[in-house]
């Protein structure tokens, strides 16, 4: 034994849903899973749980079904105009 921790293990491209393997492609696997929300990472989009009973708050009042992700950690729940928004203000 080196004394090293061996690091994360590498998270499974064929199990992660086509916007965050287009992420992962994009912007690196770097401390996927781990850190999420640096300069240079991919924002995207991803639906949440059909039981989420938390509300949006961007002032619709409607349910969060939408999760708000970078670097495969969920940054922000909100309506899905809301979470558009929020991925194309972050990747511009």
């Amino acid at each position: 034994m080196t004394g090293k921790h061996p690091g994360p293990a590498m998270a499974d491209l064929n199990t992660m849903s086509p916007a965050a393997r287009s992420a992962a492609m994009r912007g690196g696997m770097e401390g996927w899973g781990f850190v999420g929300g640096l300069p240079g990472q991919i924002c995207y989009q991803e639906q949440a749980d059909s039981k989420s009973r938390r509300r949006c708050n961007c002032g619709c009042g409607r349910r969060a079904t939408h999760r708000g992700m970078a670097n495969g950690v969920c940054l922000k729940m909100g309506c899905e105009l809301s979470v558009r928004r929020w991925v194309k203000a972050s990747n511009a």
